[in-house]
C-alpha cells in the first residue's frame, strides 16, 4: 500500500525536476505550476506525512481538504493545458468550470459543519459515521471523475495530424490514465456507498486496494504522459547545445584569424562582435553572419575548406533539427 503512495509522488517530482530543466532551454511555466501542485498533493495524502502534519494542526483534518483542493486544481489545470495543446478548448469547459466551483464550495462548507476531530489516513472509514463526511468525499470525487471524463473524451477526439512521436504517445498515455480516473472515481463512490449502509464485506478491502491501485495509475500515467515530450524536448536541446558548441569551435579560430587582418578589425567594431566563448545561439548567429560579412567582400581571406564549414553551419542553422511535427501549443 505504501508503494502505491510514494510512487505516484516520486514520479510526479521527477516530471517538476525536468520541467526546471527544462527553464534553462527558455521553456515556459507550462504544466509546472500544476504538475508542482499535484505531486505535493500526492506527498501530502502520503499517510506518514499526513499525520506528521494534521496532528499540529488540530488533528480535524483539515490537511484533508488542503490535499482535495491542491491535487484538484493541478489537474484542473493540467486538463486545460492538455485541451488547449490538443486543439480540444472549447465552450464546455466554462461549464464544467461551474460545476467544479459547486463541488469545492460544496467540500470545504461540509468539512467545516462535520465532527472529524481525530487525523485519519483512510477518511471514508473513519468517519462513515458523520453522513456529510460521504457527501464531503463524493463531492471531491465527482471533481475528479468530471476533469479526467471529460479530459479523456476531449483528448481522444482531438486531430493527431501534425503530432510528434512523442506527443502522440504521451497523450494517448494521458487518455488512457483518464480512464483509469473514472474507473477509480467509480470504485470509490462505491466505497463510500458501502460505509453509508454499513454494509460489510470480504471484498470492501478489495475494491480498497483496487481504487489506491487505480488512483496510482491515473496519476503515474498524467506523469509520464506529460514527461514524453517534456524529455524530447531536453534531448533536443542537449543535441542543439552540443551542435551549437561544435559550431562555435569551429568558428572560432577562423573568427580569431580574420580579425587580425584589416578587413576584419572594421568588421568586428562595426558589428560590436564579443569574442567571449560564450555557448549561445546569439553568440553562433554574430560569429556566423560577421564570417559571412567578410567572406562576401572578400572571399580570398578563406580557404576553399572554410568556405565549405560556413555554407555547412549556415544550413544547420537554417534547420536546427526542429523539422518533426510537434505539438500544436507546448505544454
Amino acid at each position: 500500500m505504501k508503494v502505491l503512495q510514494i510512487l505516484p509522488a516520486v514520479i510526479l517530482w521527477g516530471v517538476v525536476v525536468v520541467r526546471l530543466i527544462g527553464l534553462r532551454f527558455g521553456w515556459r511555466l507550462g504544466i509546472l505550476p500544476a504538475v508542482s501542485l499535484v505531486a505535493a498533493g500526492a506527498t501530502l495524502n502520503i499517510d506518514a506525512v499526513y499525520l506528521a502534519i494534521d496532528a499540529p494542526l488540530g488533528g480535524r483534518n483539515l490537511l484533508n481538504l488542503f490535499v482535495h483542493l491542491l491535487m484538484g486544481m493541478g489537474m484542473t489545470e493540467l486538463s486545460r493545458l492538455l485541451l488547449r495543446a490538443t486543439g480540444r478548448a472549447s465552450r464546455r469547459w466554462n461549464a464544467v468550470m461551474i460545476a467544479v466551483l459547486v463541488l469545492v464550495v460544496a467540500q470545504a462548507v461540509l468539512l467545516l459543519i462535520s465532527d472529524t476531530q481525530g487525523s485519519a489516513t483512510n477518511f471514508t472509514d473513519a468517519f462513515a459515521h458523520v453522513p456529510a463526511v460521504a457527501w464531503y468525499q463524493a463531492s471531491f470525487f465527482a471533481w475528479v471523475g468530471l476533469i479526467t471524463g471529460y479530459t479523456g473524451i476531449e483528448c481522444t477526439r482531438r486531430n493527431r495530424c501534425g503530432e510528434s512521436r512523442g506527443f502522440r504517445i504521451g497523450f494517448d498515455i494521458v487518455s488512457a490514465a483518464c480512464l483509469s480516473g473514472v474507473a477509480a472515481v467509480t470504485t470509490k463512490m462505491a466505497l463510500i456507498l458501502l460505509e453509508v449502509f454499513a454494509i460489510d464485506g470480504d471484498f470492501e478491502q478489495l475494491l480498497y486496494v483496487g481504487y489506491r491501485a487505480l488512483i496510482a495509475i491515473t496519476i503515474v500515467g498524467f506523469a509520464v504522459g506529460f514527461i514524453l515530450p517534456s524529455y524530447g524536448r531536453v534531448r533536443r536541446g542537449l543535441r542543439a547545445r552540443r551542435n551549437r558548441a561544435r559550431d562555435l569551435g569551429t568558428l572560432r579560430p577562423l573568427v580569431l584569424r580574420l580579425v587580425e587582418t584589416a578587413e576584419g578589425r572594421r568588421a568586428v567594431e562595426a558589428a560590436k562582435v564579443s569574442m567571449d566563448a560564450k555557448n549561445s545561439r546569439t553568440q553562433l548567429y554574430r560569429w556566423f553572419i560577421l564570417v559571412s560579412d567578410i567572406r562576401v567582400l572578400h572571399p580570398e581571406l578563406l580557404s576553399s575548406h572554410e568556405h565549405e564549414l560556413v555554407d555547412e553551419i549556415g544550413k544547420r542553422i537554417e534547420q536546427p533539427g526542429t523539422a518533426q511535427p510537434t505539438s500544436k501549443v507546448r505544454v
